[in-house]
């Protein structure tokens, strides 16, 4: 084979970086003197981990996915505790804490705050909502949909598409959408309490955080997991929900196809199966909005 230079210098800076960021970890130690280090996963963290088991302090392991990452596993071995979203997580001294949801959705009442919601979002207070989300860097996959499910909402009255597809996508072409149907896009949204309370239906991807959030919330989604991902991770996030009626699952092949926009279009149309999916979905939140995680946290100092 040839030698492709250029790898291989990526491959020496990253020696580099990597015993930079080992450096800067055990500096760091030295300066803060934590009583516990959380790591949530991810290479960016086994810098600090390891510096955690260097020093003899606690390390919490946190994960939120159904399958952890290579990172968490990795740091389990040494963990004090590993604190897990799903109870089925196999992990060494593993707590079932939930997922560290942050207090503003924690705190949400979607039937106390939609009016307001609304009105800052620019929905109409009767619209039938449906939040398009793919993510913080949105999903082509959702994005492409969009014109479909936009004709297809035309033969109801009121509909409001609000859809987040992501910076990277923000100068494509928007999808033809017609007259009588409100369609609203974004490249992005920091007030994603206001969007949850304000949306009745949200087709989203099935990463750890979004499911956590639909079941601490209770909302009614359906969930189109990303077939890339490792270990197919969002699928399984997904069947959590979707097995105990809380959400609706759509692969990334139906979603293309004139059945899976029948199946959001139904789901938007009937506000007493939106009622059963968050009401099943907010049962399963329980742990997400209780102080599981912080407990676990406080335990592993002791």
């Amino acid at each position: 084979r040839a030698l492709n230079v250029r790898s291989l210098l990526k491959n020496v800076s990253l020696v580099w970086r990597l015993a930079h960021s080992r450096f800067l970890a055990h500096r760091l130690m030295k300066k803060w003197q934590p009583q516990v280090i959380v790591s949530v996963g991810g290479y960016a963290s086994q810098p600090m981990a390891s510096a955690a088991k260097a020093f003899g302090v606690p390390l919490v392991c946190v994960s939120y996915d159904r399958i952890p990452g290579l990172a968490t596993r990795r740091q389990s071995r040494y963990a004090k505790v590993c604190a897990v979203a799903f109870a089925e997580t196999d992990l060494p001294r593993a707590v079932h804490t939930g997922a560290p949801v942050r207090r503003e959705l924690r705190q949400l009442d979607v039937a106390r705050q939609r009016s307001e919601a609304r009105q800052r979002l620019g929905i109409s207070p009767q619209a039938k909502c449906l939040a398009i989300v793919g993510g913080s860097l949105g999903s082509g996959v959702l994005n492409s949909a969009v014109g479909d499910i936009a004709r297809g909402s035309s033969e109801m009255s009121d509909v409001v598409l609000f859809h987040v597809c992501g910076p990277r996508n923000e100068n494509e072409v928007a999808p033809v959408v017609p007259d009588d149907v409100t369609y609203i896009r974004r490249s992005y949204v920091t007030e994603m309490a206001d969007l949850y309370a304000a949306c009745d239906v949200l087709l989203a991807r099935a990463g750890a955080s979004t499911v956590a959030e639909i079941a601490t919330i209770g909302i009614a989604s359906i969930l189109v997991p990303w077939a890339g991902a490792a270990d197919n991770h969002q699928f399984l996030n997904a069947t959590w929900l979707t097995t105990q009626g809380a959400a609706v699952l759509l692969s990334e092949d139906e979603l293309r196809t004139p059945e899976g926009t029948k199946k959001i279009l139904d789901v938007l149309g009937n506000v007493h199966t939106q009622k059963a999916l968050a009401s099943s979905a907010y049962a399963l939140g329980a742990l997400h909005r209780g102080p599981s995680l912080v407990a676990a946290i406080q335990n592993a100092t002791a």
